[in-house]
């Protein structure tokens, strides 16, 4: 059976794991969560959820030193808690990653309307998506080096811009330490795990790395990485425009390079704001089709989905099933524009997720003790425990400010587990009954 090809290094572990974060989508949950306090204290709340974030990265990283697997998530639950409940947070999974398009999509289409007035933007979002799913048929050493420049070029570009929006800005020094309630900063700390959402969607990497240790590595370098950029873009953005305008905005950027620059500063921030979304396109692609990979040699799946390019080694139908989902995704949040219920329910699926891993290695400290463990959290279960007990927190606040994306999560979770239920042991057997028939005869003695 053919196998990926092991072929990434560090840099690019880093691009990709901080790549899906970098969408132009965070501009408006970063808005958002700038709103969700007061002064200029956003900053606070996105490193909240930064600290946050390492801690479950701690737990990625020791679940994948343990289980090296394109399968990443679904068999990390499966080793501690059972194949059926690693099925239905897998396909729970596969809806964050759902999610997470549409608003990415929608974003990116204004940010192309208001530059190109006359040509309709989804015709440009349906070619960078065809784009970005051409460069990951070609193989992983290519998708690899887009992934590179893309990356670093937007970790570059949004450090200097907001660093000089700071400098120019003129804001007090007061403003950036009065944050007003707790329940504000704990509200918009729950928001801002969208600035980190998938980090750990490198995990499926773990097949085509030169190294097994370099995803542990690679979480916890991005993780820091999209910390500082973050605060220093966000804080950036709202000290040059007023907070409540950039809030009536879905391109709140742009406005931001408009007042920066004038109207060179709409064609720059419009050509970066493309950057940014080829970023998460492509991590998104890169990391989601191995995911489905894993899942369809895992019969959870249809087996088309396993099928490797006989010359690229890429999983091409899963290639091509997640351009025909995002696709989908973005005509959805063009037609209905409910960007910021999407980007809640895809923070409060992570948030889930998050909880689940660190209660997983939880389990596996105690079921597995002897297992080797390449990366182990120092600390005993000091530092899952206390993820858990924060995401709790961060779970509660979203929900406290908006009930609906509860019933949002329920529907998906039943999805899930009747799909869990009925599809799944139907493939197996599909499957199964496909293999015995592979099997050869024994011939009877004697017989010619």
């Amino acid at each position: 059976m053919a196998e990926l090809k092991r072929a990434l290094r560090l840099r690019t572990v880093v691009a990709t794991s901080a790549g899906m974060a970098m969408a132009t989508s965070c501009y408006v949950a970063g808005v958002e969560i700038a709103n969700m306090v007061a002064g200029q204290t956003a900053w606070i709340a996105i490193l909240v959820a930064g600290v946050m974030c390492m801690l479950s990265a701690l737990c990625f990283s020791e679940l994948s030193g343990m289980y090296p697997s394109a399968a990443g998530l679904k068999l990390y639950i499966e080793r501690a808690f059972g194949e059926r409940t690693a099925i239905i947070v897998g396909a729970f999974y596969i809806a964050c990653a759902i999610a997470i398009v549409g608003p990415e999509t929608h974003v990116l289409s204004k940010v192309i309307g208001r530059v190109f007035p006359n040509v309709p933007s989804l015709v440009w979002v349906f070619l960078f998506l065809g784009i970005i799913a051409l460069v990951n048929l070609r193989g992983i050493i290519v998708t690899g080096w887009v992934q590179d420049v893309l990356s670093y070029s937007m970790i570059t570009f949004m450090l200097i811009v907001g660093g000089y929006a700071i400098a120019v800005s003129g804001v007090e020094v007061g403003e950036f330490f009065h944050p007003g309630d707790a329940v504000g900063v704990v509200e918009a700390a729950a928001l801002g795990v969208f600035l980190y959402v998938a980090f750990e969607w490198v995990t499926p990497l773990a097949e085509e790395v030169t190294d097994g240790m370099m995803i542990p590595k690679g979480m916890l370098m991005a993780v820091g990485l999209l910390a500082i950029t973050y605060v220093v873009f966000i804080t950036g953005m709202t000290s040059v425009v007023d907070k409540e305008i950039l809030a009536g905005s879905r391109i709140p950027h742009m406005l931001m390079g408009e007042t920066l620059f004038g109207r060179y500063g709409l064609w720059f921030f419009a050509f970066m704001s493309i950057m940014a979304s080829m970023t998460s396109y492509n991590a998104g692609f890169l990391n989601f089709s191995r995911f489905m990979y894993a899942m369809g040699r895992d019969n959870i799946l249809p087996r088309v989905f396993s099928k490797l390019h006989p010359s690229y080694a890429t999983p091409w139908f899963a290639v091509l099933f997640t351009f025909t989902i995002s696709i989908i995704a973005s005509l959805y949040v063009f037609f209905t524009e409910r960007v910021m219920i999407l980007i809640k329910v895809t923070a409060a699926i992570e948030v889930i997720i998050y909880i689940a891993m660190a209660l997983a290695v939880i389990k596996l400290r105690r079921s597995k003790r002897d297992e080797v463990r390449p990366f182990k959290i120092p600390g005993g279960i000091v530092v899952p425990v206390l993820a858990i007990l924060f995401f709790l927190v961060l779970l509660v606040g979203i929900y406290a400010d908006d009930i609906v994306v509860l019933y949002i999560m329920l529907s998906i979770l039943l999805v899930c587990v009747l799909y869990t239920l009925t599809v799944v042991p139907r493939l197996k057997a599909a499957y199964e009954a496909r293999m015995a028939k592979r099997v050869p005869r024994r011939r009877r003695p004697g017989s010619s």
